[in-house]
């Protein structure tokens, strides 16, 4: 299928707007602490993938940060996550996605100045098991990639954040891949 390409001015007619792969859900800037913090509402039925960016602007130490799943507003607590650690291009030994298999949380170290992280989640809401594949690139050229999905069956809405310790401050965006 072609790229779309629109004109200034011109109607756009739903089997045009329908050609667009990806679709921007929410977007905006979360100060993480101890206190978890929801983004809610940005899974639901209208789409069955998602990619989830997260940029650090600032922390206030060298901490982590947990994701957990929500339900509505409810974190997914049951302890079904399960991941594949990939490949660290860098010469230190610092992971920068982690988890734990059968824990409730998935969580990533932020143990450097800036670090960006690139989610791809797969059925999220479709009642069925979520998996998940991400990326993550910071200002040392440090590289990691991860698989993995979490095995309780529920229809997730949202994720929740919480540092470890101290402060995190991050963007989100939330998009939508179209069938």
């Amino acid at each position: 299928m072609p790229v779309p390409d629109f004109s200034p001015g011109e109607v756009l007619t739903a089997a045009a707007m329908d050609s667009i792969g990806l679709w921007k859900i929410a977007s905006g800037t979360l100060s993480l602490s101890t206190t978890p913090t929801n983004v809610t509402g940005v899974f639901s039925s209208a789409y069955k993938n998602y990619r989830v960016l997260l940029n650090i602007t600032a922390r206030s130490a060298s901490n982590r940060f947990d994701w957990k799943y929500l339900v509505g507003t409810t974190p997914n607590s049951a302890s079904y996550f399960a991941s594949g650690i990939g490949a660290q291009y860098a010469t230190d030994a610092t992971l920068y996605f982690q988890r734990s298999n059968n824990d409730p949380v998935f969580y990533f170290d932020t143990n450097v100045a800036r670090t960006s992280y690139i989610l791809d989640i797969f059925l999220p809401n479709a009642n069925s098991v979520t998996y998940h594949t991400g990326q993550t690139q910071n200002n040392s050229a440090f590289a990691f990639h991860i698989g993995g999905g979490h095995y309780q069956v529920l229809q997730n809405t949202g994720f929740q954040l919480i540092a470890s310790t101290g402060t995190i401050t991050m963007e989100y965006q939330v998009f939508g891949y179209r069938d």
